[in-house]
């Protein structure tokens, strides 16, 4: 009596794979028709929970791809984890380089934003999904407001600066520079001591050599009325000699 049908245990060999008992009883099974036989939807996940992750990895995920093998047309699944790599930037808010590990879609990003302060600061948390870039933005954020607050100390302390220069212009004898200096609240042996700094960076040449905003961030209204005072005199010498 003839059989019909597959072989004796082939329909144990497809079940085991991973597809339906009626797969043996196809004629033509590539690895596609069986992927969509298996019923196995493609998976993702991070490493970590999203609150631990430390690099950016934006939308990218770890892809469980479903693969079959043509010899044995067996069903398995592979991790695939996207390209990371660290990503050395340069920030102008901080002043310094930041190496920051990202994914290929991020280092895009960075790019289409203009720099990584603009990335960081127009993503949200819930597209950064890392400790670091969090970490990042509160130091960007803090910075901002303290370049912000110096901003605004140093027009004050230039405006009272320019108030104590012209008012020490039209002063006649060094009572009236005490006088003058103590309206203020100045103390007149910070004052003094500020001149004596002032002349021996213009003497040693250390002006030129320091940082803008490092000088800025440290000047205080003596330094700032000192500093006018000594510019004045340059261009007075420079008017004689001329």
């Amino acid at each position: 009596k003839p059989s019909y049908g597959p072989p004796k245990g082939i329909v144990n060999k497809f079940v085991s794979a991973g597809l339906p008992p009626w797969a043996a009883w196809c004629s033509k099974l590539n690895r596609h028709a069986m992927y969509r036989m298996s019923g196995v939807a493609e998976r993702s996940f991070l490493p970590k929970p999203q609150h631990q992750m430390d690099a950016i990895w934006m939308n990218e995920r770890v892809r469980m791809r479903v693969r079959t093998s043509p010899i044995n047309r067996y069903v398995y699944r592979q991790n695939q984890y996207p390209y990371v790599k660290t990503g050395v930037h340069f920030s102008d808010t901080l002043d310094h380089w930041v190496q920051l590990p990202m994914v290929q879609s991020a280092m895009i990003e960075v790019e289409k934003d203009g720099g990584l302060d603009n990335f960081i600061l127009k993503k949200s948390g819930r597209d950064l999904k890392s400790t670091y870039g969090e970490r990042l933005r509160r130091h960007l954020l803090v910075r901002q407001k303290e370049i912000k607050k110096n901003f605004v100390l140093e027009k004050h302390s230039s405006a009272l600066a320019q108030s104590i220069h012209s008012e020490i212009e039209k002063a006649t004898g060094k009572r009236d520079v005490e006088s003058i200096i103590a309206k203020y609240g100045i103390s007149k042996s910070a004052f003094f001591s500020a001149v004596a700094l002032e002349l021996h960076r213009s003497k040693q040449g250390e002006s030129q050599s320091v940082s803008y905003t490092h000088l800025r961030a440290h000047e205080t209204p003596e330094h700032l009325v000192c500093r006018l005072l000594l510019e004045k005199k340059k261009k007075n010498t420079k008017n004689t000699f001329d």
